[in-house]
Parts: C-alpha cells; sequence; structure tokens
C-alpha cells in the first residue's frame, strides 16, 4: 500500500509526458530508413573485408597444417595418458589417506570400547564391594549391640 501512491504518481508522469504524444512524420520514417540501408552497405563491405582476410589466412594455414595436425593428434593422445595416469594416482591417493586414517580410528575406537567395558565391570564389582562392606559393617554393628544388651 505504500507503494502505490508513488507508482500511480511515477505512472501519470510517464503517460502524460511529452514524448507520448510525438507521432513520427514522413520524413522522419525516410531518414530512419536511410540510416538503416547505410548500416547495411557498411556491414557488407566489412563482412567482405573479414571473409577476404580468413580466405587468405585459411590458404596460408592449411599449407603447414598437415604437419600441424598430426602433432596435435600425437599429443592429445600424450595429454589423454597423463591424465588417466594422474586419475589413477589421485584415486590411489584418496584410497590410501581413508586407510590411513580409518584403521588407525577403527583400532582407537575398538580399545575405547573394550576399556570402557572394563572400567563399567571393574565400577560394578566396587559397587557389589561397597554394598557387601555396607553389609558387614551393620552386622558388625548388630553383634555389637546384642554383646551390649548381653552384657
Amino acid at each position: 500500500m505504500k507503494m502505490l501512491g508513488p507508482f500511480l504518481v511515477i505512472l501519470g508522469f510517464l503517460c502524460f509526458s511529452p514524448s507520448v504524444f510525438g507521432e513520427l512524420s514522413v520524413e522522419d520514417l525516410e531518414k530512419i530508413r536511410q540510416i538503416v540501408n547505410e548500416v547495411e552497405v557498411r556491414l557488407g563491405k566489412r563482412i567482405d573485408e573479414v571473409e577476404v582476410r580468413l580466405e587468405k589466412r585459411i590458404t596460408s594455414e592449411s599449407e603447414g597444417q598437415g604437419k600441424r595436425i598430426t602433432g596435435l593428434g600425437d599429443r592429445i593422445t600424450d595429454l589423454r595418458e597423463r591424465i588417466n595416469f594422474q586419475g589413477h594416482l589421485i584415486i590411489a591417493l584418496i584410497v590410501a589417506i581413508i586407510t590411513f586414517v580409518a584403521v588407525p580410528m577403527g583400532i582407537i575406537v575398538y580399545q575405547y570400547n573394550r576399556n570402557r567395558d572394563q572400567q563399567a565391570a571393574e565400577i560394578k564389582a566396587l559397587r557389589d564391594q561397597q554394598e557387601e562392606i555396607e553389609t558387614l559393617r551393620r552386622r558388625i554393628e548388630e553383634l555389637e549391640r546384642q554383646r551390649l544388651i548381653q552384657a
């Protein structure tokens, strides 16, 4: 809603500007046609010049191109072999990195789990011992009370 007011004002300026009511006369259309024709003629001449230069260059290049094409074929084959070798090398390096990281991590996780299980067993044994000590302590206290009562 805030943008509606400025939008309508701008639309009003655009609709009622003097250029909206302007018309092209026959002379204006003739001038436009003449300019377009001149541009067409200039572009045609420029295209012809470029074609002539390209034909000259193609004929001069085609004389020495037979040797260049065979050289390029050998070079492309060599580059393809290099790229294949480098691709295999990258894959081998990725596998080596994964191996060097994953194997030690696996060993560490295995040892951690084993130590955790051992610690859990030790904690359980200590709690059992503590419960047994508490039971024995209570038993001793009961026996001491019985002795005090009998004495």
